[in-house]
């Protein structure tokens, strides 16, 4: 099977401050990138004629897109009770079902307003009139995302592919102000779309020019 992008992160959830109990947001973490893989399409098909025939030809394929990328890969960590350098005391996570690995095209500046993003958050080339554009690829709206800190209602949201068809593994469309963050829900040892197995399959936007995301995790 291929490299994984694998998370290893450790993840603090509790914070005491003059005795009040505060729900930590998703936090970041080391990111251990596995290989990446493309497709450059397929070889033409010739067809041979002679002068005076009329031939039918029917043609089907497929085009790259140049207007999404895709992560994957397992997530491990656990909860901590910590001063940020010496462990009071650990949890282990070992089933990772309900965490949230969150790719944002920028840092996250206040996980407290974060809310669904729409057409007009988006970058042009996400809403020009293409057959791989944002509303025909996260088409479905009406159901609320969640996690361990966050309920927002009526996010739009898409499943990515489990062996060549539309599987469990969701991503939602949220964002922070101007800051796009693209959130995919985890679930442990899930079919992946080169089937294997895979605990998150993330689908984000990217086009012809670089594209870095910031990653977080927010366990169950």
């Amino acid at each position: 099977m291929k490299n994984k992008i694998t998370l290893m992160f450790v993840v603090g959830l509790l914070t005491l401050s003059l005795m009040t109990f505060v729900m930590a947001a998703p936090t970041g973490g080391s990111v251990a990138e596995g290989a990446t893989s493309s497709w450059s399409g397929t070889a033409s098909t010739s067809v041979n004629t002679y002068g005076g025939n009329i031939t039918e030809v029917n043609v089907s394929g497929y085009s790259q897109t140049g207007r999404w990328a895709g992560f994957w890969g397992e997530v491990s960590g656990g909860i901590r009770l910590s001063d940020g350098t010496n462990s009071f005391y650990e949890w282990t996570v070992t089933d990772v079902t309900g965490a949230v690995v969150y790719a944002a095209d920028a840092a996250v500046s206040n996980w407290g307003s974060i809310a669904a993003a729409g057409i007009s958050d988006l970058p042009g080339y996400l809403t020009a009139g293409a057959t791989d554009n944002f509303t025909n690829t996260f088409n479905t709206t009406g159901k609320t995302f969640t996690s361990a800190s966050l309920s927002i209602s009526n996010v739009p949201y898409t499943n990515t592919y489990s062996g060549g068809s539309a599987g469990n593994l969701e991503t939602y469309a949220l964002k922070d102000g101007t800051t796009l963050i693209w959130a995919g829900k985890a679930l442990s040892n899930e079919a992946s779309f080169d089937g294997g197995t895979v605990d998150y399959q993330l689908l984000v936007p990217a086009n012809t020019t670089q594209q870095t995301y910031n990653f977080y995790l927010e366990l169950p």
